[in-house]
């Protein structure tokens, strides 16, 4: 029983349970489609106006979220999603006593917040094309 309370986050208050990190990654995961189907409800209405943004969605959501994560990486110390859920990033060497982010560990979180997802999608693409 004692394995299943660690589990839930009864040991160490500080420290997110494993359920919070799979919610965290989950919620990450699904962000873009959720905004991809409201741009193309609203595309299907206005045309005119949101065909661009549908046809260039993964630049402008991989934009959209560089500016959503800078915001929250430079004023909550956390991602989007670990904001929601309550965690926060904090560094594991602490260098004169500081445990903040410094703005070389912002800038590097988001090329792994934002850039690399938007590569892998990128060479998902092509294997699908090349394969099919």
């Amino acid at each position: 029983m004692e394995f299943m309370s660690d589990m839930l986050g009864g040991g160490d208050s500080g420290r997110p349970s494993l359920f919070e990190i799979v919610a965290q990654h989950k919620m990450g995961e699904l962000l873009e489609p959720a905004l991809q189907h409201v741009t193309s409800v609203y595309a299907h209405r206005y045309p005119r106006y949101l065909v661009r943004l549908l046809n260039w969605h993964e630049e402008a959501y991989a934009a959209l979220m560089l500016l959503v994560e800078r915001h929250y990486l430079r004023n909550y110390g956390a991602s989007f999603t670990e904001h929601f859920y309550g965690m926060k990033r904090v560094r594991t060497r602490r260098i004169g006593g500081n445990d903040g982010m410094t703005p070389g560990d912002m800038w590097r979180s988001l090329v792994f917040l934002v850039g690399l997802p938007l590569i892998k999608s990128r060479l998902d693409q092509r294997y699908e094309r090349a394969s099919g």
